[in-house]
C-alpha cells in the first residue's frame, strides 16, 4: 500500500492506493501519526485506487475521527469503491463517516469543518446584533441561492379534496428540511386515511397519524437507499443550504415567542441582507420553555369532506378538524423546528403569487400579529444542554435526536416561546412547485 500526504492549510489529505490490510494498516498508522499536527482541522481519505480495506483499517480510520471529533475537527471519505464500500457497510461502518463521490465534495467538507473551527475560536469577532427579544450571534453559511419546492397544494388540504391519484413520494433526501401532510406506508391504502401533521428535520421524519392515538410516530434513516419513501398530500422543502446561523439568546428566561423571533428576523434581513425578498426558511435547534401546538385530526381527504363544503379551517367545521392548544402542551423541552414565513410588510412581488397562496393560510389558532404568515411544525424531545457555542445546525440536531427521549410532534403555534437555540435561516429567493 502507498499514502501520499497532501496538506492545504488546516486540511490533510492521504491519498491511499493498494490493499489496506493488517500490514498496510501500521505503514498508515506511522503515515498519520507523522502527518498529523496540532493545527489539522479537516483530514480527507482518497480511497479511489484502494482495492481492498480491512478491518484493521477501518479502525485506523475511526480512530482519526475520534481524536478530530474530539478537537472539533473533522474525517470524510471520499471515491470509496464497491466492493470497499461493501466491507464498510458490512462491517457498520458507513453511518458513522461521511462518504462522498468526489474529492471536491470531502475537500469542501473539510473547508468547512475548519471554518466553524475557527468561528469557535473566534466567536467575540462574529457579527453580533441586538433584537428586540433577545441577542444573536450571526455565523455565515453559505451565498447559495434558497429557495423552497412546493409540493401539492395547501388548499387541497384545506378543503379535504386529497385523493389518492393527488399524493407525491419523496426520498429523505429530497425532503430533508420540510413540513406538510404526510405519512409513511407501502400500500396507499395503509396510510390514505390516516395521514397528518409530518415534518422532516435533519432527514428524520416525524409524522403525527389521524387514527385517534395522537401518538406521533418517526424514523431516522442510517442511509437513504430511496426504498423508504415519504407519503405527502402537501409538502413544503428548504432546498439549497442555509445562508446564515443565528445563535440567538432570549432576553426574557420564559424564552421570546417563535412569532417575535420571526419578526426580528424579517426586521433585520432587510437591513442586513440585500437578497432578503420577504421570505425565510428556518430550521431550529433550541431550548423551549412552552410549547403550543395544533394537530389536524382527520386525514383531509375526499372521503372525509365537509359536508358544508367549506374549508376544514370554518367555524363551523375547525372543531371536528383541529385540535389546537389554549394552554402550554409541553414545558422545559428541547425543539427541533423546520418552517417558512413571509413578511406582508415587504415587496413580496419577487414570488409566484400563485405559488405563495399554495403554501401559506390562516391558521384559526394563531390570533397574533397580522403582519407576517408562518407555518412552522416542531418535534420534541427531553431538555438537554445546549452549548455556549455552536455553528453546526446538522450536528446539534443529530445529538438531540440520538441522546434526547422523544416526546411529540406538532403543527407549532406562533405562541411557542425559545430562550436558546441555533438556527438556520435561508433567505428565500423563490418558491417553485416540485412535480414530484
Amino acid at each position: 500500500m502507498e499514502v501520499v500526504a497532501t496538506r492545504e492549510g488546516g486540511l490533510l489529505i492521504l491519498t491511499l492506493e493498494g490493499r489496506v490490510d493488517a500490514f498496510a494498516a501500521k505503514n498508515l498508522q506511522d503515515t498519520i501519526e507523522q502527518q498529523l499536527a496540532p493545527d489539522i482541522a479537516a483530514v480527507v481519505f482518497d480511497l479511489k485506487d484502494v482495492s481492498y480495506i480491512s478491518s484493521a483499517g477501518l479502525r485506523i480510520i475511526m480512530s482519526v475521527s475520534k481524536r478530530m471529533r474530539r478537537d472539533e475537527g473533522s474525517v470524510a471519505l471520499c471515491r470509496v469503491g464497491r466492493f470497499c464500500r461493501d466491507v464498510m457497510d458490512t462491517a457498520g461502518f458507513l453511518p458513522f463517516l461521511p462518504v462522498f463521490d468526489t474529492l471536491e465534495q470531502a475537500v469542501a467538507c473539510g473547508r468547512q469543518s475548519i471554518r466553524e473551527r475557527e468561528y469557535l475560536q473566534n466567536w467575540e469577532q462574529l457579527e453580533k446584533i441586538d433584537l428586540s427579544c433577545g441577542k444573536a450571534t450571526i455565523i455565515p453559511v453559505s451565498s447559495e441561492k434558497g429557495e423552497a419546492l412546493v409540493t401539492g397544494d395547501i388548499k387541497d388540504v384545506l378543503y379535504s379534496r386529497v385523493t389518492k391519484e393527488r399524493l407525491f413520494s419523496k426520498t429523505f433526501s429530497e425532503a430533508e428540511y420540510s413540513i406538510g401532510l404526510g405519512a409513511l406506508g407501502d400500500a396507499v391504502d395503509d396510510y390514505y386515511t390516516v395521514m397528518g401533521e409530518m415534518m422532516t428535520i435533519g432527514g428524520t421524519m416525524v409524522w403525527l397519524p389521524t387514527d385517534g392515538n395522537d401518538t406521533p410516530d418517526f424514523l431516522i434513516p442510517k442511509a437513504d437507499t430511496g426504498r423508504v419513501r415519504v407519503r405527502t398530500g402537501f409538502n413544503v422543502s428548504l432546498n439549497g443550504r442555509f445562508n446564515e446561523l443565528f445563535y440567538f439568546v432570549s432576553d426574557d428566561p420564559q424564552g421570546a415567542s417563535l412569532g417575535d423571533i420571526y419578526s426580528e428576523l424579517f426586521r433585520s434581513a432587510a437591513i442586513r441582507r440585500p437578497d432578503y425578498k420577504g421570505a425565510l426558511g428556518l430550521a431550529v435547534c433550541a431550548q423551549m420553555p412552552a410549547v403550543f401546538g395544533s394537530g389536524i385530526l382527520k386525514s383531509p381527504v375526499c372521503e372525509f369532506a365537509s359536508a358544508n363544503g367549506r374549508m376544514i379551517t370554518d367555524s363551523e367545521n375547525v372543531e371536528q378538524w383541529f385540535e389546537s392548544d389554549k394552554k402550554q402542551r409541553h414545558t422545559g423541552v428541547t425543539g427541533l423546528i423546520c418552517g417558512i414565513g413571509i413578511s406582508l410588510q415587504a415587496d413580496l412581488s419577487a414570488f409566484d403569487q400563485d405559488i405563495l397562496n399554495r403554501v401559506f393560510y390562516l391558521h384559526p389558532a394563531n390570533t397574533g400579529g397580522k403582519n407576517q404568515m408562518l407555518h412552522n411544525h416542531g418535534v420534541f424531545f427531553s431538555l438537554l444542554p445546549f452549548p455556549d457555542r455552536a455553528v453546526n445546525l446538522e450536528k446539534q440536531i443529530s445529538q438531540v435526536v440520538d441522546q434526547g427521549d422523544f416526546i411529540d410532534m406538532r403543527h407549532l403555534l406562533d405562541a411557542s416561546t425559545i430562550k436558546r437555540g441555533l438556527i438556520g435561516v435561508s433567505y428565500l429567493q423563490g418558491l417553485r412547485q416540485d412535480g414530484k
